[in-house]
């Protein structure tokens, strides 16, 4: 089968390269987990494509997971255009390699409006829900950001097939009346989670670990208030570890309530880190703490769980497939720091339930979210769609 799968992956690390130091480190997509497990069962006639600002001209070259199309970003050629001239240069490429299916991963761009929009059998994959997003933390009002939206409102409309990642993704279908097919399939984790084993705590502090974009919708600052209110009976012996990239001035806003809270100097800003590094974190981390106001399927959960570290999330539209209260974590009404500082605070005084927590996650995860559990399940979809 040639297979075809655009989406926003590593232009570096899908051709074998090592990322330029000068560069941010890059935490690899959902979508290249599912290129490596690809891989892994022995598809070779893979074909990855991908728009970027680092070539004025069609790059093809050979990677270690398949064949890497490097495509150009016209100026002008993104939200401002509506990616139509993205789309165009993603089709020209599809007409030369003819796949038997081509996957468009993310809904909000340009891979998806390529693939409902192709000759060819094609499926996507939701990884955000614009419109979800877009009730959580409205855009201003005259701004390109309602352009995905949009853009993600076409694609429903002219979808056939869709892998769904968590129930979240079936409802908003459903609500559509979209007439898709829908495959449940999850993410893949990376191997490098799989690999790590908790660590015993050598400082004798407790760690609590944030992973994601540090933006409201994360609900940040509800954790930072639960910290200050676990302080006086964790004796300070707690520390707040936040990975993960800042956009506009809600790390500031963060940072104010912490030295307002008086626990700034229980909190660690680690950055944006590389995959293993990560890894390394969680596993010297005793809980994962994610309290967002929405998430589709958010990969630090699974990357946990593929730790065997527990999580503490919120019950809130995907994580409830993720999170199995009380078996693998603890989850808690969004935006409450009080009912947050509860579940963190049991899970950390209880170590037997924190180990049996890590245990189930851990074995959850290697029964679902192993890349070769996911590409198997994924080529079934793939044979499915070409025989219809």
């Amino acid at each position: 089968m040639r297979i075809a799968l655009g989406g926003d992956f590593d232009t570096y690390v899908i051709r074998g390269l090592e990322r330029p130091a000068h560069l941010l480190p890059y935490r690899l997509s959902p979508g290249f987990n599912l290129l490596r497990g690809l891989r892994e069962i022995g598809q070779r006639n893979v074909h990855i494509l991908v728009t970027t600002n680092e070539v004025k001209t069609v790059q093809v070259e050979e990677g270690p997971l398949g064949t890497v199309y490097r495509l150009p970003c016209p100026p002008g050629s993104g939200s401002a255009s509506f990616f139509l001239w993205r789309r165009h240069l993603l089709l020209k490429e599809l007409a030369r390699i003819q796949p038997d299916i081509f996957h468009g991963q993310g809904t909000e761009a340009e891979y998806a409006l390529t693939a409902v929009t192709s000759p060819f059998p094609h499926v996507i994959t939701f990884h955000g829900i614009m419109d979800r997003v877009h009730r959580v933390t409205p855009p201003p009002l005259f701004s390109l950001s309602h352009v995905p939206r949009w853009t993600e409102k076409f694609v429903v409309r002219r979808v056939q097939n869709v892998i769904s990642i968590s129930q979240d993704v079936e409802d908003f279908l459903r609500e559509r009346k979209s007439r898709a097919r829908s495959f449940r399939i999850p993410n893949a984790m990376a191997p490098c989670f799989f690999e790590v084993k908790p660590e015993p705590r050598t400082d004798g502090r407790y760690a609590i670990l944030y992973v994601g974009a540090i933006q409201p919708r994360k609900g940040l600052i509800y954790l930072v208030e639960a910290l200050a209110r676990l302080r006086d009976a964790f004796d300070n012996s707690l520390v707040l570890r936040v990975v993960g990239a800042s956009g506009g001035t809600y790390k500031d806003e963060v940072m104010q309530r912490a030295v307002a809270l008086n626990v700034a100097g229980q909190m660690e800003w680690l950055g944006v880190l590389k995959e293993r590094d990560v890894a390394q974190v969680l596993a010297r981390s005793d809980l994962l703490v994610l309290p967002s106001f929405w998430e589709n399927m958010p990969m630090c959960i699974g990357e946990a769980f593929a730790a065997g570290v527990p999580v503490v999330s919120t019950r809130t539209a995907g994580i409830p497939n993720w999170v199995d209260h009380g078996k693998t974590g603890l989850l808690v009404k969004p935006g409450d720091s009080v009912e947050l500082a509860d579940a963190v605070g049991q899970l950390l005084r209880d170590e037997p339930l924190r180990r049996a927590m890590g245990a189930a996650g851990r074995a959850k995860a290697t029964a679902e979210y192993l890349p070769r559990v996911v590409a198997e399940k994924t080529l079934a979809a793939y044979e499915t769609i070409c025989r219809k």
